[in-house]
């Protein structure tokens, strides 16, 4: 199973994760073959449809350093850092994956997950799905009507520039892809300054799990507002800046 963060593959996903905000089923997410087709060339590709685990072998565990980064713990809970851990239990005949799912440890964890028979790094739609909650908690809005905007300027606004990331010693190519979804909300005056919330994507062929970094930034323009950070990033990888 691909990543589709637009449809049924995510639904899946996020079903077996138990997220949060959750994708619940496939409304405001399903994509045409005329929407598909006009994705802003190349995104779609990169963080989309590349087969993100098919350099994870049989009885690999990939570790994910997360953490959270808050400016004012009163109002949105306290900053901490922690682990998700991805383990490949089963390499299928067709290179599909069965995978089992541990995020966070201690109070926060949550049950771990399997899931059965993805070429996607599960890991990715629980970021988007975390994104567009924190999105909400601070600026506003529905969790549907967000993921619609967020989808959209993946398709039609997002950027696309080479990445150099560190990996276990080696310096290897990848892609960065980084959008501001809100910028031209129509809505973005109701949005109490975070408009400009920036989310960046690092990715590589040569980093197992495809996954390297994972950042969102939220900051308003608002005096006072507060400030939040999170960022997931593979054991063993750093982007080259």
């Amino acid at each position: 199973m691909a990543v589709r963060w637009f449809g049924v593959g995510c639904a899946l996903v996020m079903a077996a994760l138990g997220t949060v905000a959750g994708f619940n089923g496939v409304t405001g997410f399903y994509t045409s073959q005329a929407l598909a087709a006009q994705d802003k060339l190349g995104v779609r590709d990169i963080l989309f449809d590349t087969p993100q685990l098919d350099n994870v072998d049989e009885g690999t565990k990939l570790t994910y350093n997360f953490s959270r980064n808050v400016s004012e713990p009163k109002l949105l809970g306290p900053g901490f850092s922690d682990e998700i851990n991805l383990s490949v239990l089963k390499v299928r005949e067709d290179g599909k994956r069965d995978v089992k799912v541990e995020i966070f440890s201690g109070d926060r964890a949550r049950d771990p997950r399997t899931i059965d028979g993805l070429t996607a790094n599960p890991v990715l739609v629980f970021y988007l799905d975390r994104m567009v909650a924190n999105y909400a908690m601070l600026a506003g809005g529905s969790n549907g009507y967000l993921k619609n905007r967020f989808r959209l300027a993946l398709r039609t606004t997002a950027k696309i520039e080479p990445a150099k990331i560190e990996y276990n010693g080696q310096t290897v190519d990848g892609h960065h892809v980084w959008v501001t979804p809100y910028i031209n909300d129509p809505n973005k005056e109701r949005m109490s300054g975070y408009e400009g919330a920036r989310f960046d994507f690092f990715v590589s062929d040569d980093v197992p799990g495809y996954l390297a970094e994972l950042t969102g930034h939220f900051e308003s323009k608002e005096t006072a507002a507060p400030t939040l950070d999170e960022r997931i990033t593979l054991q063993g990888a750093k982007v080259v800046r």
